[in-house]
């Protein structure tokens, strides 16, 4: 009998648990997009608006490495979401270069620049993903709670429920909102999962694809 709990417990606690990761790496992806475009956005303008004095150049470059400091972040979370993660490949400068020649070589390092590129990317993906999933985390949660928290609400001339033609006053409304819970909550695992994955390809290829392409 504790085996046949076991098994049924078993998918449900999983899918639980993989719902659970998937919000948590596209919440986390929304933060850290946030701030890879302050700091690209930032530097870049910076860099190119100090160049003509040589400044600018030691900005971009330094620009570039906090990039690179990012992509290696979403790597390691492309790890955790067990994905096939090749080391990175950077331009290094020669040995015995000079410090300047070192400070530079960024600059002149393609996967560097993909690298500020998935900066930007990544806040548009992060946004939309993150906006995506809360909508249907609210809708579910929302819906579900609706037949206790409408109490609160200010009467309506119309309610939704009325305007669909499918009823009318607060019960009706509960039982409609009830049902768009119900549908976002049996749908959410899949959402997220879509909205993570979204999130995690394009990462994949921007900061993987010449690596590969590198070591075949």
């Amino acid at each position: 009998m504790d085996q046949t709990l076991t098994m049924t417990r078993t998918p449900a606690t999983g899918l639980v648990r993989r719902l659970g990761q998937d919000t948590t790496y596209v919440a986390a992806g929304f933060a850290l997009g946030v701030v890879g475009l302050a700091v690209v956005v930032t530097g870049v303008s910076a860099g190119l608006g100090l160049v003509v004095v040589w400044i600018g150049l030691a900005v971009l470059a330094g620009t570039l490495l906090l990039a690179r400091g990012l992509a290696h972040l979403e790597r390691h979370r492309l790890v955790r979401r067990g994905r096939d993660v090749p080391p990175a490949s950077y331009v290094e400068a020669p040995a015995g270069a000079g410090a300047l020649r070192r400070l530079l070589t960024p600059l002149r390092d393609p996967q560097s620049w993909l690298d500020a590129l998935w900066a930007l990317v990544s806040f548009v993906t992060g946004t939309v993903a993150f906006s995506v999933l809360v909508t249907w985390w609210v809708t579910a949660l929302g819906g579900l709670t609706y037949w206790w928290w409408q109490q609160w609400l200010p009467d309506q001339d119309r309610t939704l429920v009325e305007v669909l033609g499918l009823g009318e006053g607060r019960r009706d409304e509960s039982l409609l909102q009830l049902g768009f819970g119900v549908v976002a909550l049996l749908t959410l695992p899949l959402v997220a999962r879509g909205c993570a994955a979204l999130h995690a390809g394009v990462a994949d290829a921007l900061l993987c694809t010449r690596a590969r392409v590198t070591r075949r």
